[in-house]
């Protein structure tokens, strides 16, 4: 009995030390305390977001915010939450405000926070109020909705923004589109409603709630001018009369967008990156031993379309053994612009000793400012490899001993004198059989590892998870995507940003012109997500996805 609760001690004392273990962590963890907003650019009578965070500081009090007197504070909350990445608890309690300016100008906000006995500054918020913009007079009414486009003109492989704008002085329960959104010549992603924001504002001295009822990213898939259509729009609307909601009807304002062809004189290694482009790059070392390896990590940003960027190093780095993949990749929208950033980590293991150099990398992007083709740089440097590398085989083998030759007894040959000029070798018939059966199990064997070789030199792996979304996929824009990879990933060809001469000329060669054409021009004419449809496209996707693993 005593040996059973002395166990019953232990096991508690260690399941204890597992509960205050992640504690003791956030104590020996340095406290943050970090503020900030939605929008650093306002207008008067325009409310936002304000955020206090205050990380790894279980029981810190504010005591003020400076500046928040220029402010009128519409409402408060607080927040807390718990993560464990790894065994490392980081615990953070968020006071949020919503807040709108009294006047216009410049104003800088700073957070005062009291923590174990220390006073602690938060970063500097710099915000710029401006007057506010007035609506034009024949839209001012109770309720309306706004359609706002990010661009009128955009060039082929641009990304653009749309947002519809629900401005209220009611109190909405709900709203939804009675229309499917399609938009001809474009490729729609919808913004998640979790991003989708909300704010005070006053027009002609009255205080309406501004909602972002819809945003999406629009990708062109071919130049041209093309209206976005009016859609209807059902509003739910909870007044103090009844008990039920009142519901409206309103229609967005169609618009019109250009999308303007890319240049001919592309380079060589344009991949179809269209907007800003900029590059930052860091190596992890840059003396290394001979045997070991250092990481080339960097990240990619602008106002382009990152996923067309799949490889930084496409031709290898002379030197070196590249492993390289891609981390995180983000999108979003700042000041109603489209925005992207990608992280990639390139693993380098040098393949010989002593000073090698690694040439600047360059990346072709289209500059939509400029309207020019540009080149972004990750630039170059020296790599030291220390240590000596192995001999060479032939050198082992030049260095080795002399072959020792081995004297081969066969006890088995009988040489019979009647048979002159002949010699006879005696062998059981079992071992004859078994030898036999041991050939032909080899000869199974090669048979078998050329042809496993063809079939999975064939059955390329990342070729193989595209063709299984092919049966996932329910959207033609999922087909389009899917399309424009497989392309890309095989033949180096974006069909997003090509025209449907040059996809006819690089895709002739391998007789895959006719097919990859009748699939796009479906999409871009065909019936819409219909079931017939999406079958007809599946089964086009199929038949060209067998084509290409046979190339």
């Amino acid at each position: 009995m005593t040996g059973r609760k002395y166990k019953s001690i232990f096991l508690l004392l260690i399941i204890f030390a597992f509960i205050l273990a992640p504690s003791i962590r956030i104590l020996a963890k340095d406290p943050q305390f970090l503020l900030n907003i939605d929008s650093s650019k306002l207008q008067k009578g325009q409310s936002t977001r304000l955020t206090l965070s205050m990380v790894n500081a279980r029981g810190a009090k504010l005591s003020q915010i400076i500046g928040l007197e220029n402010f009128d504070v519409l409402s408060t909350n607080q927040s807390t939450s718990t993560q464990i990445i790894n065994g490392d608890m980081t615990y953070e309690n968020s006071i949020i405000y919503v807040i709108m300016p009294k006047n216009i100008g410049q104003f800088t906000l700073e957070g005062i926070v009291e923590y174990n006995g220390n006073t602690y500054k938060t970063n500097q918020l710099n915000i710029n109020v401006s007057e506010a913009e007035d609506l034009p007079q024949e839209n001012i009414s109770d309720l309306f909705v706004k359609t706002v486009l990010s661009d009128s003109e955009v060039y082929l492989g641009q990304k653009s923004v749309l947002t519809y704008v629900l401005y209220s002085r009611y109190n909405i329960e709900g709203c939804r589109f009675m229309d499917n959104i399609e938009i001809d010549g474009f490729m729609i992603n919808d913004v998640t409603e979790d991003k989708l924001k909300g704010e005070y504002v006053y027009l002609e001295g009255k205080k309406y709630a501004k909602y972002e009822v819809k945003k999406t990213y629009l990708t062109p898939i071919k130049p041209g001018t093309f209206t976005i259509p009016e859609y209807n729009l059902q509003v739910n609307i909870s007044t103090r009369i009844s008990i039920f909601s009142d519901t409206e009807y309103l229609k967005t304002d169609a618009k019109q967008l250009t999308v303007k062809p890319l240049p001919e004189n592309k380079p060589a290694d344009f991949s179809g990156l269209v907007g800003e482009l900029n590059l930052q790059s860091e190596y992890s070392r840059l003396e290394v031993p001979y045997g070991d390896s250092l990481t080339l990590k960097v990240t990619a940003s602008g106002s382009c379309d990152l996923s067309v960027l799949d490889k930084i190093t496409k031709n290898g780095i002379n030197g070196f053994t590249v492993y390289e993949t891609e981390k995180n990749m983000e999108e979003g929208i700042n000041d109603n612009k489209y925005w992207s950033k990608k992280e990639y980590e390139i693993i380098l293991v040098p393949e010989k000793s002593g000073e090698i150099k690694i040439d600047p990398i360059y990346i072709s992007y289209f500059d939509t400012k400029s309207g020019t083709y540009k080149q972004a740089e990750i630039p170059g440097t020296t790599i030291t490899v220390t240590g000596n590398a192995p001999q060479s085989q032939m050198q082992v083998q030049n260095n080795t001993a002399p072959t020792i030759a081995e004297k081969v007894v066969i006890d088995r040959i009988s040489y019979i004198p009647k048979d002159e000029g002949y010699l006879i070798l005696k062998l059981k018939k079992s071992h004859i059989i078994i030898t036999f059966i041991l050939f032909a199990i080899l000869a199974i064997f090669i048979v078998l590892s050329v042809l496993l070789t063809k079939y999975f030199n064939h059955r390329d792996k990342r070729l193989s998870e595209m063709y299984k979304q092919i049966g996932r996929s329910k959207d033609k824009n999922e087909f389009y995507d899917i399309l424009n990879n497989m392309i890309k990933y095989r033949f180096n060809l974006s069909i997003k940003a090509s025209p449907k001469d040059l996809i006819k000329t690089e895709l002739a060669k391998y007789n895959l012109s006719d097919p990859v054409i009748e699939i796009i021009d479906y999409i871009e004419n065909g019936k819409n997500n219909t079931i017939e449809a999406n079958s007809y496209l599946k089964g086009k996707m199929k038949e060209l996805y067998k084509k290409i693993i046979k190339i």
